[in-house]
């Protein structure tokens, strides 16, 4: 068992860091909408975009 773990360290600390940076961006996303802040800034182009009804310059 040892000595897979040392011949496989490397590709566990590489995985290690991308799960850490995954968590890191979805932390900053879930932060962000409980902010209530929007991927849409608002702009005349949210017309044509999917989400444009969920856009907080839309809502009225």
């Amino acid at each position: 068992m040892l000595s897979w773990l040392g011949h496989n360290i490397g590709w566990m600390l590489v995985l290690l860091g991308l799960v850490a940076a995954v968590a890191a961006v979805v932390v900053g996303l879930v932060r962000a909408r409980k902010a209530g802040k929007s991927s849409c800034s608002g702009c005349a182009g949210c017309a044509g975009c999917a989400y444009a009804k969920n856009c907080p310059s839309n809502r009225k």
